[in-house]
């Protein structure tokens, strides 16, 4: 996998309230070399060996984690 780039503060302020107010997002990322597109709620931000990542619920209950700088907002 390729090298963590940092996300933007302006995108990483719009998941931290994203988190706090339970909206929902509308994400793309890749699980498992499947690209995935779905409607989900934040539920946190960690850091994992300088790395980023959200923790997020899907529709179907289904908890993932997706590092920062490969997650993209769907229209």
């Amino acid at each position: 996998m390729d090298a963590y780039q940092p996300i933007a503060c302006a995108l990483y302020d719009q998941l931290e309230r994203a988190i706090i107010t339970g909206a929902k997002l509308k994400l793309r990322w890749h699980e498992d070399s499947i690209l995935r597109e779905e409607r989900v709620t934040a539920l946190t931000l960690e850091t994992i060996g300088g790395e980023e990542f959200l923790r997020f619920e899907g529709g179907a209950g289904r908890r993932h984690r997706a590092r920062l700088d490969l997650v993209r907002f769907a229209d």
